[in-house]
């Protein structure tokens, strides 16, 4: 049987192609992830276009349908779209997830802040694939969340198809470009960029955590079932 350990139900965005296989390949075996896919209007990576996105009754219809699966918790799986309305939209969300589906809820901006405080971050290099507009939401979600961003660059990508075509190498010189010192961890935003094996290599040169959307939201669901087993192969915070 699929899922001995625990089976996790994930709400996708349906233009994303990354996260699925990223949050997949971070299970453990015999912890098996199903995905409910929502649409993002026109696939574009924009505030307007992710508020449209959670206006409808979607978010519960897919939280609805993942029941079926036997999932003991549900992930919804998107950065901007779990903060584009700032400090506490994050919350309303998992709220209605748990309301439509009786099971307990994250979303990856949750999961995001919830692994900052684990690793004991305080000062972010910050790096996304996105337009300035949301740079700077996700820039103030974290500051009034309690965590200084020392900078943030995107690459200003306005599509979700776009993003999903990135490779790992994508992030370097961004990286590069922003870090100090100054800074006590380094976070990559999107669930759609492919970049989850890099962290490993980045957190070697670095010298501080390096955590993604994917990894903060698989950690965190399966801290959720119980399973907190060290995986130190994926990164600091899977020692956490």
């Amino acid at each position: 049987m699929y899922g001995n350990l625990g089976r996790i139900g994930v709400i996708t965005l349906a233009t994303d192609t990354s996260v699925h296989p990223e949050i997949q390949r971070l299970m453990p075996e015999d912890v098996h992830t199903y995905p409910a896919p929502i649409l993002l209007p026109r696939g574009e990576v924009d505030a307007q276009a992710l508020a449209e996105m959670l206006e409808t009754d979607s978010l519960e219809n897919a939280a609805s349908i993942l029941t079926w699966t036997g999932a003991k918790t549900i992930l919804f799986a998107c950065t901007t779209g779990s903060l584009v309305h700032g400090l506490g939209w994050d919350k309303e969300l998992v709220d209605r997830v748990t309301k439509a589906s009786g099971l307990s809820a994250t979303t990856t901006a949750t999961a995001v802040l919830r692994a900052f405080k684990a690793l004991g971050v305080t000062k972010l290099a910050v790096v996304t694939p996105y337009i300035d507009e949301l740079n700077q939401i996700e820039k103030k979600f974290f500051e009034d969340s309690g965590f200084a961003v020392k900078d943030i660059v995107g690459l200003g990508l306005t599509t979700d198809p776009e993003i999903g075509d990135l490779y790992p190498s994508d992030a370097l010189a961004n990286i590069e470009k922003i870090f100090d010192e100054s800074c006590d961890g380094i976070f990559i935003s999107c669930t759609d960029w492919h970049i989850v094996e890099l962290v490993p290599q980045l957190e070697a040169k670095y010298g501080v955590p390096v955590i993604t959307s994917n990894l903060a939201g698989a950690w965190a669901v399966l801290r959720e079932i119980g399973y907190t087993t060290p995986q130190p192969e994926n990164g600091r915070l899977f020692t956490v």
